[in-house]
């Protein structure tokens, strides 16, 4: 080796070196900086991102401050702005219980066969669901609040932090009493705050009880913070579409004398009551969107912010007098309808604002998993919902689902539906009732006209309905085992043909 060449080489090792210092220094002054001021930028110990979902029940998808003339929930809109809203997405079952579960597994009840007074989810459901497939996956898993439901297994197999609580107006928090949705609050923010120093990624759903209404007290109905009470005083709630004696005359009587006209009676039924319940409603929103708000906050404090994706959502629709009913529960835009918002902070320049492809409930856990980085349970009948916030018009995606409410309580009445939403068209069949309904969602978006006893629809019914029949045969032959031995359930369809003209 010449003299030139040596030269060469030692320069070059020393100009490695000092680049290797000048990293090494950089990289020190950043972790120290985290430090003194008490955060750790998570991106720094992890590399797969934390998962927030935070579900609020009987939130329907128009009661966003973004889109609503009189709700305020400037959180949320913020999350949507910076996220992706669905503009259209749904539930495959309107109730609390069974669209949870669904949420969890990934699976219709059709195929997980849970509701009230049915048997726990099977153990192989509950094996699969998301919080335990990424608790098996490296991460750290917690749920906080409303629960309600039955799984099989030990819920130490699927979470680290875990805990649900029934409803009630106010909880104890460190000595003193707080409306409950800000304490689930409190809990959620202790769980961010003791996982900021584990390496690994973690999970949390957050399940808030409003606006749920408080079905013991017929007088207030629904409960929120006291900073709230006079919130919307000053305003007219403008009444509800279809609230007219002619609309509910015209409805059949099984309809007039189920859950929704009795649920009515407590909340709806005279002019003063709509506008002192509706305007109740809408502050248990506002609430819950405060308290999404204070969950936030504690990220930005711990340095998880830049790192966690949240998902937003309610469990099912939510009438609020249309057609003097109220509830959820039936197959309307109303019952089927909810939020839907997800804002990943890693994708701030490369996401839609608005998602118009249909997005259910059951896609949650699929969305989830892939989030991870892990492979989902074949299981899952539900999409992972990725691919929609960057290119939703280049993606082969569903044109229409099924939905279904099989749930039928000793103590009232609720009538079990089955039917399938298209683009175009809304088929629900009551079963159990003898009466069917048939919309054209581009013409009559309201659903103000059944055309189910139009000769010229036929052909549209006989198709719709014999995709339902389809649509119950895969979905049961996808039970597992377990629930396939079960006795069967009590909703078994009528396969009479659909009668017209009546």
């Amino acid at each position: 080796m010449n003299l030139s060449t040596k030269i060469y080489h030692k320069l070059e090792t020393s100009l490695q070196y000092q680049l290797m210092v000048v990293m090494l220094v950089l990289t020190t002054l950043t972790i120290i900086s985290a430090c003194t001021s008490n955060t750790v930028p998570q991106s720094l110990t992890t590399s797969k991102p934390n998962i927030l979902f935070i579900l609020a029940d009987d939130h329907r998808w128009d009661m966003l401050g973004k889109y609503h003339p009189i709700v305020k929930t400037p959180n949320l809109d913020e999350l949507a702005d910076k996220g992706t809203l669905f503009k259209n997405a749904f539930v495959t079952t309107p109730i609390c219980a069974t669209s949870r579960v669904s949420i969890l597994t990934g699976l219709t009840e059709r195929t997980h066969d849970f509701t009230f007074g049915r048997p726990k989810t099977g153990i192989e459901e509950s094996a699969n669901m998301y919080p335990a497939v990424l608790k098996r996956g490296g991460y750290l898993s917690a749920f906080v609040g409303k629960y309600e439901i039955g799984l099989s297994g030990k819920d130490k197999d699927r979470f680290d932090f875990f805990k649900p609580l029934l409803q009630s107006k106010t909880e104890q928090y460190q000595g003193k009493s707080m409306p409950q949705t800000y304490y689930i609050a409190e809990l959620a923010k202790d769980f961010i705050e003791q996982s900021k120093d584990s390496n690994k990624p973690w999970t949390m759903s957050v399940n808030f009880w409003n606006p749920h209404a408080h079905d013991a007290d017929l007088e207030d109905q629904y409960h929120y913070p006291e900073e709230f009470e006079t919130m919307y005083a000053d305003v007219t709630i403008p009444p509800a579409k279809f609230s007219d004696d002619a609309t509910f005359q015209a409805l059949p009587e099984f309809l007039k004398r189920s859950i929704g006209r009795e649920r009515w009676q407590w909340r709806y039924d005279t002019p003063e009551k709509y506008q002192r319940m509706v305007k109740r409603y809408y502050r248990a929103i506002s609430a819950v969107d405060k308290a999404v708000g204070m969950i936030y906050q504690k990220l930005e404090e711990t340095g998880m912010a830049d790192n966690t994706v949240i998902i937003y959502m309610g469990d099912n629709g939510y009438n609020l007098n249309e057609r003097q009913l109220a509830g959820k529960w039936f197959g309307w835009e109303e019952d089927l309808r909810i939020p839907l918002i997800i804002y990943d902070p890693r994708n701030k320049n490369e996401h839609i604002p608005e998602a118009e492809k249909m997005a259910l409930n059951i896609d949650i856990a699929s969305t989830i998993v892939d989030l991870a980085g892990l492979d989902a349970p074949s299981s899952y009948q539900g999409k992972s919902l990725l691919p929609l916030l960057s290119e939703p018009n280049e993606i082969d995606w569903r044109e229409e689902f099924f939905f279904e409410h099989m749930y039928q309580p000793r103590r009232t009445f609720i009538p079990p539906t089955v039917g399938l939403r298209t683009e175009k068209w809304k088929y629900i069949d009551f079963y159990k009732n003898g009466f069917q309904q048939l919309y054209d969602l581009e013409k009559d978006p309201q659903e103000e006209f059944n055309l189910i006893d139009s000769i010229q629809h036929k052909d549209v019914v006989t198709e719709l309905s014999q995709k339902v029949d389809q649509y119950i045969k895969t979905y049961e032959q996808q039970r597992t085992q377990e629930v396939k031995q079960r006795n069967n359930f009590i909703n078994i369809r009528n396969q009479a043909e659909p009668k017209y003209g009546q």
